[in-house]
Order: structure tokens, then C-alpha cells, then sequence
């Protein structure tokens, strides 16, 4: 920006003269004044000889037809929001508008509010021309917001793995699972905008703000004190159905327990239409259905388990259950059962244990039991036992293995009872002799009442273990003259075979066969394989 001070122009009857201070200035700052103040036509001949010597020379002659007047151009902004005033500057003689006169012409463009007189003031003072300066400005709308829904727990959103986190990928889980009362989504509420104002008083509308709601089904509803809370009332799967949340109370699986997957643990029922991969583990409050296999995997349920496919334990797996357990066939497995163990065909080098019986009497003669240990309540039958190269079997039955399990553990929790019970007493008799002989300062009255403390825990411990104890002598007491175990086809030789504590070697393959203790005799007696046949143990 050249500095106009250089320059001076002076108006006189017969013309315009222009002179300068200094010579400090290039061609273009001449021709840029001379614009600035209105002097468009000029004699470029003199301008050019006052570029070369800086002599005062006359650049035009007055001409009323050219002298034109200031000229106040209004521009309003597309939406309205604003409005602008450039200055077409007058020529030299004549006068710059009026802040007053810049006012009218804004009313006069429909410029109604927001005028701001001191931006006028600052353009006319400092005689800007041909620039466009903001004078006037609207009220802009406040914007509201639009409602949404934020999930606490997403069921669609993937599992997120921290740079420096390091996470067993066996363990975790893409199902995502709630109980009841769990906060499962928020409503945040729309917030309505406030419509503003245009510089011609019109009003400038906020945008319509949008409302959405909860969109759910079963197992869901809004908190009673916070509508704008959506809670969970069941256990089960949180589910996105076509942006509909359910909660479903059985995990029904339409593929292999993968990394895809990840391992399970579940509120209620499973259903698993493929196979559960070794390292991954499926744990169920429900039933537990498998269509494929299970793979030196882990399988625990509360109800029972089905496995249409069969168990490769791998020597790693181990599949348990509060009920049954069904299979088709099991190899190198670990199953426990509440209940009883079906299998269609073979078990091979496992180990089975269940409450009342394990049978294996499929359709054919692949129902066979070899290898490993197996141990029942009740009962083991099966098609085939042992196998020809005489692989070691082990087979015992009689009463639960669970059962007397727990009554090691009552028995050595009631014995240790009994121990510490014994070393407090001793100790509480001294302390009341010091009491009785007044001699019961404050530390050995803290400590009289921390061991009469310690008693009564004691004593209500082994009340409450011999109780459970009690009904589990009874529950034995009912079983302890069952116990049988049933070949149908062939049992080889190498089968170990214990019933009620005594014991048979096979040694010699037999058929048709069943295997019963012989109390009187304290003996394992062979009877045929139908023997007692629709009780359960004889």
C-alpha cells in the first residue's frame, strides 16, 4: 500500500493539478490515486512527464459531465445474516457520504437490524473505496440438537484391544451378555434451537431438531424412575435384531466356537450348531447342545449336555455337567456327570465320571469302552469292554465317586474342626481362671473374647459340615448295596472291573456278561448280561 501523503491534488477552474513531496513512489501508486479519487479520465501525457521530473502538472480539465458523485453500494449476504457497503469514491471536489446518508441506503436495501453505526463511522474515516465492509449483522438461530440413543452395551460393537495390552484370545468373547436391572441404553433428549433474525427483521428458523425412541423387545424395558434409562429384566444374550434390542434367553450359535466367537459364558441354555475348538471354553447356567465336536475343549453346564458329534479331549479337554451327558463318542476326554453318561459308540482312554450310570450301547457293536477309568453310582454297560490287544481299563462302580469325594472333604474339614476346637478350649479354661482370681488385665480380655469368638465359628462349622455329612451318609446308605457292570458282546482281557470295593481282574475274554459283587462271598460273581434286568444295580 503506497502512502498517499506523497501526493496532493488541487482544484482550480480551469483543471486538476496533481504534486507530490517526494519521489518515493512507483507508476502504479500515481494511477492508483488518481482512482481513488474519482479521477478516471486524465491527460496521460502530463502523468507521464510528472512520472519522470515529480513537477506539478495538470492531469485533467474540470468537466461537471465527468465530476460524478460518491456512490453507496449495499450488498446483502445470501442468507440475509449480513449486509456490506462499499464506497465508489466521488471525484476529488466532491464530498464522501454522510453517516447518515450510508443509513438510508441500507433501509433503503430492506437493512433493518443490526446496523452497526461504528462501522460505518470507521469506513468513512478511513475513506475505503471499492472494499466492501460488514455494517450490519443478524441474530443467528442457536442450533438444537437431535435426540439419540447411547448403548452401554453394544452387541455389535467389536471387541477392542488396547497398543499395550496383552489379552488371552481363547478367554474372550464377542457375545455379549446382561442380567436383570443391568443399564443396557440412554436416551439423550432433543434440545430445541431459537430461531434468530435476518438484517431485513426476518426471522431466521433453527433446524427442525428430530425425536428418536427406544426400539426394543423381550427382556427389556424403561427404568420405572428414569424413562430415558432402558434396563434388562432377564438373563440372556443382548441382541441387535434389524436395530430392534432383545435380550434372548438362549445363545443359539450358527458356527464353529472360534477366535470368530471366542468362548462363552452364558446365563442360559447354548446351542452350538459347529464345533468348539481346542483352547476355547463354553460355560452355561442352561443346557449346553453341541452339533459338531468338542476339540481339547472346555464344556461346563448346570443342566445337561448334548454332543451330537462327539468329544476329542486331546488330553486336554474336559466337559462337566450338573445333569446327563450324551455324546456320540469320546476320546482322551475327561467328563463328569450329575447324572448318567450316554454314549452312541466308543469311549476310548478317557475318563468318565457319573453319579449313576455310563452307558454305551449304541446301535452297533462301536459301542465299546477302552482304555482310561471309568467310574459310576449305578452302573457301566456298553457293547464291547476292554479291546483284543489288552489295553488297561479300569471300571468301578458302586457308589458316586462325587459323593464320596464330598465325604473326604466334610470328613477332613470336620477333623480340623475338631483340632482347633481342641487347642482353643485349654486356652479359654486358663484365661476364666484368671478371671475368677481377678487377674484379667486388658490384653488377656481381648484375647478371651477373641478365642469364645473363634469357638462358637468353630463349633457352628462342624454343626453345619456334620449335617451335610449326615444326609450324605443316608444318600450313600441307599446305593450302597447297587452296583453292576454290564457287557453285552465281548469284555477282554486287561479290564480291571471294581464293584463296592471288590475287585476282578479279567483275564480271559467272556460274552454276554454281567459283573456283580457277591457280598457273602466278598467276591465278584459273573452273571449273564441281562441279570437283574430293569433295576438299575441290581
Amino acid at each position: 500500500m503506497f502512502d498517499k501523503e506523497i501526493f496532493s491534488l488541487e482544484a482550480t477552474p480551469d483543471g486538476i493539478y496533481l504534486s507530490c513531496n517526494s519521489r518515493d513512489f512507483k507508476e502504479n501508486d500515481v494511477y492508483a490515486y488518481l482512482k481513488e479519487y474519482g479521477i478516471l479520465r486524465y491527460d496521460f501525457k502530463a502523468v507521464r512527464k510528472f512520472l519522470k521530473d515529480g513537477e506539478t502538472c495538470k492531469v485533467c480539465n474540470r468537466n461537471p459531465a465527468f465530476e460524478k458523485d460518491a456512490k453507496i453500494l449495499v450488498t446483502l449476504a445470501k442468507d440475509k445474516m449480513s449486509a456490506s457497503v462499499a464506497i465508489d469514491p466521488p471525484f476529488f471536489a466532491k464530498p464522501w457520504p454522510t453517516e447518515e446518508e450510508v443509513i438510508q441506503s441500507l433501509q433503503a436495501n430492506g437493512v433493518k437490524v443490526g446496523i452497526n453505526t461504528m462501522s460505518i463511522k470507521s469506513l468513512l474515516a478511513r475513506k475505503l473505496t471499492n472494499q466492501p465492509v460488514i455494517v450490519a449483522e443478524g441474530v443467528k438461530p442457536i442450533e438444537g440438537k437431535d435426540a439419540y440413543i447411547e448403548l452401554i452395551k453394544d452387541p455389535d460393537k467389536p471387541f477392542e484391544v488396547r497398543e499395550d495390552e496383552k489379552i488371552d484370545f481363547w478367554s474372550r468373547s464377542t457375545i455379549v451378555t446382561v442380567h436383570p436391572g443391568q443399564e443396557i441404553a440412554i436416551k439423550h433428549p432433543l434440545e430445541q434451537g431459537k430461531n434468530g433474525i435476518d438484517v431485513t427483521g426476518q426471522p431466521a428458523k433453527a433446524k427442525t431438531v428430530r425425536n428418536v425412541e427406544f426400539s426394543f423387545g423381550d427382556g427389556l424395558k424403561r427404568d420405572e424412575e428414569n424413562r430415558l434409562l432402558l434396563i434388562a429384566t432377564a438373563e440372556g444374550q443382548l441382541k441387535n435384531e434389524k436395530g430392534r434390542l432383545v435380550v434372548l434367553p438362549e445363545l443359539d450359535i450358527h458356527r464353529d466356537i472360534d477366535f470368530g466367537i471366542g468362548s462363552i459364558d452364558f446365563t442360559g441354555a447354548v446351542k452350538i450348531h459347529g464345533s468348539v475348538r481346542e483352547g476355547f471354553h463354553v460355560v452355561a447356567q442352561g443346557n449346553i447342545e453341541i452339533f459338531g465336536t468338542v476339540e481339547g475343549a472346555e464344556i461346563d453346564s448346570q443342566g445337561v449336555v448334548i454332543v451330537h458329534g462327539g468329544v476329542r479331549g486331546m488330553g486336554k479337554g474336559i466337559l462337566r455337567a450338573n445333569g446327563d451327558v450324551s455324546l456320540n463318542f469320546g476320546d482322551q476326554a475327561t467328563i463328569r456327570s450329575g447324572g448318567s453318561i450316554l454314549a452312541k459308540n466308543s469311549i476310548l482312554h478317557s475318563h468318565l465320571y457319573a453319579h449313576r450310570a455310563v452307558i454305551a450301547l449304541g446301535s452297533g457293536k462301536q459301542s465299546q469302552i477302552a482304555g482310561g477309568k471309568i467310574e459310576a453310582g449305578l452302573e457301566v454297560s456298553c457293547h464291547v469292554l476292554g479291546s483284543e490287544m489288552g489295553t488297561k481299563t479300569e471300571v468301578n462302580v458302586g457308589l458316586p465317586p462325587d459323593m464320596i469325594e464330598k465325604r473326604k472333604v466334610f470328613t477332613a474339614e470336620i477333623k480340623r474342626c475338631d483340632e482347633n476346637l481342641e487347642r482353643v478350649e485349654p486356652n479359654l479354661i486358663l484365661l476364666k481362671k484368671f478371671e475368677a482370681a481377678g487377674q484379667l488385665d486388658d490384653k488377656r480380655r481381648a484375647m478371651m473374647m477373641d478365642l469364645t469368638k473363634l469357638k462358637f465359628q468353630l463349633q457352628a462349622a462342624r454343626e453345619s459340615m456334620q449335617t451335610e455329612l449326615k444326609a450324605l451318609e443316608d444318600e450313600l446308605e441307599l446305593v450302597k448295596d447297587k452296583g453292576i457292570v454290564r457287557v453285552k458282546d465281548m469284555c477282554y482281557g486287561g479290564v480291571i472291573i471294581t464293584v463296592r470295593g471288590l475287585t476282578y481282574i479279567v483275564n480271559e475274554p467272556c460274552r454276554y456278561t454281567s459283573f456283580v459283587a457277591d457280598d457273602e462271598k466278598r467276591c465278584i460273581r459273573l452273571e449273564s448280561f441281562d441279570y437283574k434286568a430293569g433295576r438299575l444295580g441290581g
